[in-house]
């Protein structure tokens, strides 16, 4: 207490000592240390101080900031008068979090201004970093991951895995981003326009799975079936066999035979039921009319239907009589394609002699369970089989009579949601706990299949397995063909070669990207990520591999002899200034503008892409660079960003994205090589020389080559986990990229090591 007292007396005097001097206009440098000392005297006695430095580092603050951020200067909107102590530091992380930025990208102080030397820089962002960001790693903190609902990729993955059809997305509200991706959990919100969308999904999904939407259903009833015996109509007996001929189209079709018996003698009423190739011979022990069904591929052309009575009884003694009773068939087709095996997916074989409720209650089971990814209760079947009880008509089938709990359970939160355990959970705040493994399961597979994990890794993580044998299965999913989707979902937004897709370019000036050129262009990215995880390569070739991949049309795009037809692959770069996707046509066409090329744009690609380090946004009211004119050469658009550059407020940022950007400049926006003599040379931040996208590479996976590991650690994470990185995630990247360096940085290695993480497997309440 006295020490504190202390501390507030030494401040209050230096602070009209500092007014005194002030008013004085005492030597300049002098009133800087009497400020630096001011400033940093709470922050230094505070209870846990950042690690002191030499006198000098104390000194910055005054030397290079007070001026325009202290003593009443606020520019920018940001003054260190509001931060006495440590504390208030810390309250406002995220304001230091810029400050730091600006200081390590060397945007501050302004170029117009005296700057700190490389050494004085380090020292004062070391020093932030020990007072505001310092993580024991001894003591993780895997953060907090928002409850989220299933983006719209992973809804139609987890109901195509779910019941084998393909649902309508394009009913569903678009995803936001967050964070370069669209699983961020943040922005996953759920209103009540995706209810009724869900809603709407669910159940033109079920109308493909029920064959809804196809042909009318044709009903046959006794006066239309023909007696085989006598050949007459309509008089069938239930002692023969009645059949019926109709004109098809060629197609999936369903014929449910509504049938009952009159039961006599030792045996029950035995019948055959047959449409077209497909027979069956059925056990008849109902008395009510139910449904018994075949399914059938047919040609187009006459399709035939019978029933026929197996074992007719009569006692004369008793005048006991045994008949098989038929009230009508119902003839569906041609079916909607899926919804045979989608079907046949969510309602298995039955087991003979099995009863109704033993059927339905198995039923869902199982589909309640992959649905809801985690085993259910008998209290949640026995709701949902209410549901779909209260909800069905005399005669209805089990399948027609379960509709309504199927259609619960595809817009039920259990379905639709992700992370639920943090809801149940019972751990305090502000706890951290290992995630249970069933979470784990899910986890895992929305990170590497963007769907439900499958029986295998369900069965693991039920009987608490998955843990113990997580390198093992690990290994299996991220070798399993769906991981596919990893490279779908998480290349084609970490790199944004997706976006080339629908973004504008002008079409008189780059005709190649009309038509089927640019998806042409999108998959030779996606085949060259691919290989690199079917592969298992260094990720370092990102950005330093001398091939691609290409077919015929691309490669006469390219100017790339030798390659010809309409597959995909690998092929060596002809031209020693290509590498890796640096110099994809997808790439540079999105790191483009419409009409011209952008040294800022691709500069800016590369920095926030490959390094993490993105710049800020520009300042309010820069006017555009003017279009080009008809015969510009490409020197005229390097003459006028040096022209930009001379605004101070330009000059910091456009320092640390032009030069790398010029060396992309030999490459046009639809990726061909530009003619001619072309100025291409560059200098990064950091003094290094570049002239082309090979000369990049050769930096980014030398010199650099640490930033980007760091980088494509924290991207991956980032999609692993739903939200976006902390200061406290460091450990965790640290390890990543120190665990996947021990195999040589393959691109398995980070995916294991992401699965192992420690933000991976816990979380905070």
């Amino acid at each position: 207490m006295k020490i504190a007292l202390i501390c507030n007396d030494v401040c209050t005097a230096g602070t009209r000592a500092w007014n005194i001097y002030a008013s004085r206009r005492v030597n300049h440098h002098v009133s800087r240390m009497l400020r630096t000392f001011l400033f940093l005297l709470p922050v230094l006695l505070s209870a846990n101080p950042p690690q002191r430095w030499p006198k000098d580092v104390e000194n910055l603050f005054s030397t290079y900031c007070f001026d325009c951020h202290a003593d009443g200067a606020k520019k920018g909107g940001f003054s260190l008068d509001a931060f006495p102590s440590q504390a208030s530091m810390i309250a406002k992380r995220d304001a230091w979090k810029r400050v730091r930025e600006n200081l390590a990208y060397e945007l501050m102080p302004p170029l117009d201004e005296d700057q700190p030397s490389s050494e004085e820089r380090k020292a004062l962002i070391q020093w932030i970093d020990d007072a505001l960001f310092f993580v024991d790693p001894d003591k993780p903190d895997p953060g907090r991951v928002t409850l989220r609902r299933l983006n719209r990729h992973e809804y139609y993955n987890t109901i195509h895995d779910l019941t084998g059809a393909k649902a309508n997305i394009d009913l569903l509200p678009a995803d936001d981003s967050g964070y370069g991706f669209d699983n961020i959990g943040d922005v996953l919100t759920l209103s009540p326009t995706h209810m009724d969308a869900y809603y709407s999904a669910a159940q033109g999904l079920l109308d493909t799975v029920y064959g809804v939407g196809s042909e009318p259903k044709k009903t046959i009833d006794l006066a239309m079936l023909k007696d085989k015996q006598t050949g007459n109509e309509p008089g069938f007996f239930t002692n023969a066999t009645g059949e019926y001929r109709t004109k098809v189209q060629a197609g999936k079709y369903k014929a449910s035979f509504f049938l009952f018996g009159s039961q006599a003698g030792d045996e029950k009423v035995k019948a055959r039921i047959q449409m077209g190739p497909q027979s069956r011979e059925i056990t008849v022990t109902n008395a009510d009319p139910t449904p018994f069904d075949l399914e059938a591929t047919v040609p187009e052309g006459p399709l035939f239907l019978s029933v026929s009575f197996l074992n007719d009884y009569w006692d004369e003694s008793t005048k006991a009589d045994r008949n098989l009773e038929f009230d009508r068939i119902i003839l569906e087709g041609p079916i909607k394609e899926n919804s045979f095996s989608a079907k046949q997916k969510i309602f298995p074989q039955r087991i003979k002699g099995q009863s109704d409720e033993a059927y339905a209650t198995q039923v869902l089971r199982r589909f309640l369970s992959r649905a809801f990814r985690r085993p259910v209760t008998d209290a949640e079947i026995s709701r949902h089989l209410a549901l779909a009880r209260q909800h069905s008509k005399k005669g209805d089938s089990i399948e027609t009579m379960l509709r309504p709990a199927l259609e619960a359970a595809l817009i039920s939160p259990h379905f639709l949601f992700r992370e639920l355990y943090a809801v149940h959970t019972s751990a305090k705040p502000g706890e951290i706990m290992p995630i249970p493994e069933l979470t784990l399961a899910s986890r895992m597979s929305y990170f590497l299949w963007s769907s439900l994990p499958d029986d295998s890794t369900m069965s693991m993580a039920t009987n608490r397995q998955l843990k113990n044998q997580l390198a093992q299965e690990s290994e299996r999913m991220i070798r399993d063909p769906r991981t596919e989707q990893l490279i779908d979902r998480f290349f084609g937004q970490w790199l944004q070669y997706q976006d080339l897709s629908f973004i504008p370019i002008d079409s008189k000036l780059y005709p190649y990207t009309k038509g089927s050129m640019r998806p042409l262009m999108i998959r030779e990215t996606q085949e060259f990520c691919l290989d690199l995880w079917r592969n298992n390569r260094p990720i370092d070739q990102l950005i330093d591999a001398d091939f691609t991949f290409l077919n015929e049309k691309l490669a006469a795009h390219y100017q790339v002899p030798g390659v010809e037809g309409d597959d995909f692959r690998k092929v060596p770069w002809n031209d020693p200034h290509r590498r890796g996707v640096l110099s994809h046509a997808s790439i540079l066409a999105i790191t483009s503008n419409p009409n011209r090329t952008s040294p800022v744009k691709r500069g800016k690609w590369v920095l926030e892409t490959l390094l993490d380090a993105a710049p800020p946004p520009p300042p309010p009211n820069v006017p555009s660079l003017p279009p080009p004119h008809e015969g510009d050469a490409p020197s005229t658009l390097r003459s006028q960003l040096e022209l930009h550059r001379k605004d101070p407020a330009c000059a910091s940022c456009h320092k640390l994205m032009d030069g790398i950007g010029f060396a992309f400049e030999a490459y046009d926006v639809d990726g061909r090589r530009r003619p001619g003599k072309i100025d291409t040379e560059g200098a990064l931040a950091t003094g290094e020389m570049v002239d082309s996208p090979a000369s990049l590479a050769n930096i980014l996976s030398n010199s650099r080559r640490d930033e980007f590991h760091r980088a494509f650690a924290s991207k991956l994470l980032t999609f692993a986990l739903g939200r976006g990185l902390e200061y406290f995630d460091k450990p965790a990247i640290d390890k990543i990229v120190a665990e996947a360096a021990k195999e040589k940085h393959t691109l398995h290695a980070y995916l294991k090591a992401t699965i192992r993480s420690f933000p991976f497997n816990h979380f905070k309440r």
